[in-house]
């Protein structure tokens, strides 16, 4: 996600501001500070910070790109070790464990069974047999 950068409408508020109080007099000076000179000075200034505030905005997206894709190749490169680790002293070594890695015991028994009865019901009734009686339908025996 890349961050905004910003305009400012005050800027361009104030710049046709002043471009209308220099219709005026170009050097209007209202007293106490309020004259064409401190006005341009302030607009000049503010123009400024913001540039510098967008650019610090780009230089940190390209500074975070930059992070986040050493952070891949370090995971990668991290897992690459680990598993350099487990060809060599193979995954159940004390090496492996020192690694970082996690060695999981192997079960030799195997897991018991539910055992079905073997005794089997027997119906205690037997199914009725049919047959035919020549002419094509079934009848009961």
């Amino acid at each position: 996600m890349s961050l905004k950068t910003r305009g400012s409408a005050a800027v361009d508020k104030a710049q046709r501001r002043l471009a209308l109080l220099k219709s005026i007099n170009g050097n209007l000076d209202l007293g106490h500070g309020l004259s064409i000179e401190a006005y341009t000075r302030l607009i000049d200034n503010t123009r400024a910070t913001l540039e510098a505030y967008n650019t610090l905005l780009s230089n940190l997206d390209e500074s975070r790109k930059t992070i986040t894709e050493m952070e891949e190749t370090l995971s990668e490169l991290s897992e690459r070790m680990l598993t350099g680790v487990a060809t060599v002293y193979g995954r159940n070594s004390m090496e492996y464990s020192k690694a970082g890695g996690s060695t999981r015991k192997r079960s030799t028994s195997q897991k018991s069974i539910s055992q079905v009865p073997s005794v089997v019901a027997v119906l205690t009734t037997q199914p009725t047999q049919t047959t035919t009686n020549g002419k094509g339908s079934l009848s009961n025996v």
